[in-house]
């Protein structure tokens, strides 16, 4: 017994130690008195907490040097955290009532002209267009669900009938796991780049110069495989191919004009063989979606029906102010004019120098992006059904805005009727035909977020050299990537919640 007090002492002061540095506040209106509920309190330790339904939130006292408090419709408040205890660990907080005043006021004498005119100046004047450096965290998400995968294997006298049933059921193992896999890959890269503008003499305009100073990337892959639909009509001619007989070659003709291609079971193997799993990428494909982010992000800039502020192409209404994030904004809602015009969505806009802070858009009733139908001529037909994009703003310390968020989600229909046909390389020319019906639904997804974004020399971001051999990044392994900061979208997560 005695052997085990000083287990129980430590037990206890340790307890009491770890109590000692959690203390209880409480956050309610400087006027009413009355508790304010979800108060979102920062400390210098980028430690978090939320008041509750009687204002009230507790917090870390070790290292503790100053405390944010936040609220909607409230002044945010900064204080120390010797002045948080002169205050008996009570926060009074002042409630935005002259800004809001002051807003509703401009409402009231601005037109709806009059606000579009000034954002469209407002945004070309003020978006960033110097030489930048900044960081980047892109995730791109792809799924599909194949709704449909028929096959259908003709008789033959290349195939025994022993190998026509093996590779039927192999036909039909391959489409009930293909259909029930629903494959889903994902990419995330992060890391740090420097931009310029340059004018090129030989296209005549401007273009964008990427460095890119450091980069790490993540693959994530169910089943291990990236399934397209050329795949599936791979994997389908090579389970027929592996029934035939292996010392002899085949023409390979596929669709409605078929393209002839010889093909052996040897060559099949051989090169499978020679492949390894790649578990690398290339730097300008991970700032793809940077890039993507960018291009979206001044659609005040383009011509014609992908400008929003356009009152040519489309309707403008203004709504009722409302909050984005802590701040009031004017909200633009624009619907296609004319034809050509394909979306409609919200523009939320600061109504203190005609900044856009956010836009939001999707095809609108009835419109839809690319769309091609020819089922019954070449047994294809893809249709592009669903294109949302929402975007953010920030000013950096230049009080420049740039695009700082950006979230693209693309759907789309496809249908594919391929027949196929093996034709032996001999006299006889024996044949084998099957056909691959697929249908499917395909959703991307692209997340950017672009932070600490600041002003550098325009010699800062140098060109690299043509005969410079572009090297490829290893993908960083599971344990790696478990351990970084931006794993997961853990970093948009963060972020959005300042927009809540």
């Amino acid at each position: 017994m005695l052997k085990k007090l000083p287990f129980i002492f430590l037990f206890f002061f340790g307890c009491f130690s770890l109590i000692s540095q959690t203390i209880t506040g409480k956050v309610v209106d400087n006027v009413s008195l009355e508790p304010i509920q979800n108060v979102a309190i920062i400390t210098n330790l980028q430690r978090g907490s939320t008041s509750n339904i009687d204002g009230k939130f507790t917090i870390q006292s070790k290292d503790l040097e100053s405390i944010t408090f936040s609220s909607l419709g409230y002044v945010t408040l900064t204080l120390k955290f010797d002045e948080f205890k002169k205050l008996n660990y009570t926060v009074f907080l002042v409630e935005k009532v002259n800004e809001l005043d002051e807003i509703q006021l401009n409402l009231a004498k601005i037109s709806l002209d009059s606000i579009l005119i000034k954002t469209q100046k407002s945004m070309k004047e003020n978006y960033v267009s110097e030489a930048l450096q900044s960081n980047f965290y892109v995730r791109e998400n792809s799924y599909i669900d194949f709704k449909k995968l028929e096959l259908d294997l003709d008789k033959s006298t290349l195939l025994t009938r022993k190998k026509r049933k093996i590779a039927e059921q192999e036909f039909t193992d391959y489409a009930n796991n293909l259909k029930n896999s629903d494959p889903n890959f994902s990419n995330e890269f992060y890391g740090n780049i420097k931009t310029k503008k340059v004018f090129s003499e030989k296209m005549k305009k401007f273009h964008n110069l990427d460095k890119i100073d450091t980069v790490q990337g993540y693959k994530s892959m169910q089943n291990n495989k990236k399934i397209t639909i050329e795949d599936a009509q791979n994997d389908l001619q090579n389970i027929v191919l592996k029934h035939l007989n292996k010392n002899k070659t085949y023409k390979v003709s596929s669709g409605l004009f078929p393209i002839e291609d010889s093909l052996s079971l040897k060559e099949v193997l051989d090169e499978a063989d020679s492949l390894k799993i790649d578990n690398t990428f290339n730097k300008s494909f991970a700032i793809s979606g940077f890039n993507t982010a960018k291009y979206r992000g001044k659609f005040f800039n383009l011509e014609k029906q992908r400008n929003f502020l356009s009152p040519k192409y489309y309707e403008h209404i203004l709504e009722t102010n409302t909050f984005l994030g802590s701040k009031m904004m004017y909200v633009l809602n624009f619907t296609p004019r004319k034809s050509k015009s394909k979306y409609s969505g919200k523009i939320f806009i600061n109504p203190r120098d005609f900044t856009i802070a956010k836009i939001e858009y999707q095809f609108a009733d009835g419109k839809r992006g690319q769309n091609l139908n020819l089922k019954w001529l070449l047994g294809i037909k893809v249709s592009e059904d669903i294109n949302k994009v929402t975007l953010f703003y920030e000013k950096n310390k230049e009080n420049k805005v740039y695009t700082s968020y950006y979230k693209e989600t693309r759907g789309v229909y496809a249908y594919v009727h391929r027949p196929i046909k093996f034709k032996e390389n001999s006299r006889t020319k024996n044949k084998v035909k099957f056909d691959i019906k697929i249908e499917l639904d395909t959703k991307e997804t692209t997340e950017v977020l672009i932070s600490d974004v600041f002003a550098i020399e325009a010699e800062e971001a140098k060109p690299v050299k043509k005969d410079t051999p572009q090297k490829r990044v290893a993908h960083l392994t599971l344990d790696t990537y478990n351990k970084t900061t931006w794993k997961n979208r853990q970093l948009v997560t963060e972020y959005l919640k300042k927009w809540e």
